[in-house]
């Protein structure tokens, strides 16, 4: 691997885990490494790892994990491992999706305050990706989703929010 993909993969790698989206979920000052697992399922280097392999298959799909180890400067056996756990929890909450689906969970009308939370999500990553704003009001406007979200989701992690129907 030249020092150009490594570069390259770094760069993409710090863009990706400064978007601001991706900043709500995990802390910049954590030196532990893991994520908020009170919102995600994936620890902060679980999803480095995952984001590494997604870039390093975009640039160069024939590096192995030894590579793939070397720019998150861990063994191949530990970025393996790690992106193997990854890859897990995304099956196990894709799973989970699809049960509640089969359970026509997702559509009773008790969640109708999850898809409303989940069309708030929908509605931060287009101001995210919107590109005819100037930062500050950017900035303004994902505080404002950011806040509103993480509100409504603790009310939703109340005992009673799927007890009754509306």
């Amino acid at each position: 691997m030249s020092s150009k993909e490594i570069h390259l993969i770094k760069k993409r790698l710090r863009e990706t885990m400064s978007n601001p989206i991706i900043s709500l979920f995990y802390s910049k000052e954590e030196k532990s490494g893991k994520g908020s697992k009170e919102w995600t399922n994936l620890t902060k280097i679980q999803l480095e790892t995952l984001i590494i392999d997604i870039i390093t298959d975009e640039i160069n799909p024939n590096l192995g994990y030894l590579e793939r180890g070397k720019v998150r400067g861990v063994t191949k056996r530990a970025f393996y491992r790690t992106l193997e756990q990854a890859r897990l929890n995304l099956i196990r909450a894709m799973f989970t999706i699809m049960i509640s689906g089969v359970l026509n969970i997702i559509d009773s009308p008790r969640l109708s305050d999850f898809n409303a939370l989940s069309q708030n999500f929908v509605d931060l990553i287009n101001i995210n990706n919107q590109t005819n704003q100037t930062p500050e009001d950017k900035e303004k406007w994902i505080k404002l989703y950011t806040k509103m979200i993480f509100e409504n989701t603790q009310n939703l992690k109340k005992q009673t929010a799927l007890s009754k129907p509306k």
